[in-house]
């Protein structure tokens, strides 16, 4: 990203619902498979670093991304377990991981089988890997043209890609759920529209102060419920897989 993209970004994952509503759910899965544990953690494309706060509950953290303009951030924030690595071949770890985490960053990478064999590599015997990732190819829209996705994933596609390079799904779930019929309306509308922004700013729909909280109480009912039940359809899917021997 941009240095202005990184800084709206850094805006964005304070306190927009998406952002706000991702961690929670986020919070909870860790909570109900890694609660009381020291882990070694990779994040694998932590942007300018909001995830770190959340992760560092759960052991020692390294930020990786592929942005100079994000290793910045991070940095800024006092973060200074951060590397800048453009892909697996110029990372060299001097010890394998527990967790690698990898928020809504698969869906960036041309080859994502390849990166979960490779990720597959650096974690430990039993090591888990998170993903968050956005679903869906019909919900393919602008914001996925401004940011660099290569695709969107149905629960089936991603689970199947994970047991295909070596991994057993624990979890995968799609979430806003409660949220989608809005979100699936506003892809279908915007598909008839001429919009030529091609900015994160100009992609994103920002709500009122009450709209964005209730959006965010809203995905925050759904974190609840997901570390129990597989929610059926939904936005962005997030995804537990572990490391088979």
């Amino acid at each position: 990203m941009e240095a202005q993209s990184i800084q709206e970004y850094e805006r964005l994952e304070k306190y927009y619902w998406w952002f706000v509503g991702r961690r929670n759910i986020i919070a909870r899965v860790l909570n109900k498979y890694f609660s009381g544990k020291q882990l070694r953690i990779l994040d694998w494309g932590c942007g300018p670093g909001g995830n770190f706060k959340l992760l560092e509950q759960y052991g020692q953290v390294l930020g990786v991304d592929a942005s100079d303009e994000s290793v910045s951030a991070c940095r800024r924030k006092g973060i200074t377990a951060v590397l800048k690595a453009e892909d697996l071949s110029e990372f060299r770890p001097n010890t394998a991981y527990d967790l690698i985490t990898n928020f809504d960053v698969l869906e960036h990478i041309s080859d994502d089988v390849g990166f979960l064999r490779g990720v597959r590599e650096l974690l430990t015997p039993g090591g888990h890997m998170m993903v968050t990732v956005p679903a869906y190819q019909f919900l393919w829209g602008r914001l996925d043209e401004v940011v660099g996705h290569k695709r969107r994933y149905t629960r089936k596609e991603i689970v199947r890609k994970f047991n295909q390079c070596g991994f057993s799904v624990v979890m995968a779930s799609y979430f806003n759920f409660f949220i989608s019929p809005a979100f699936v309306a506003y892809r279908m509308i915007e598909k008839l529209k001429r919009n030529t922004k091609r900015s994160l700013s100009g992609s994103v729909v920002e709500f009122p102060a009450l709209v964005n909280w209730l959006f965010a109480k809203i995905v925050f009912l759904e974190a609840l419920l997901i570390p129990h039940i597989n929610l059926p359809f939904g936005t962005s899917i997030i995804v537990l897989a572990k490391k088979q021997a």
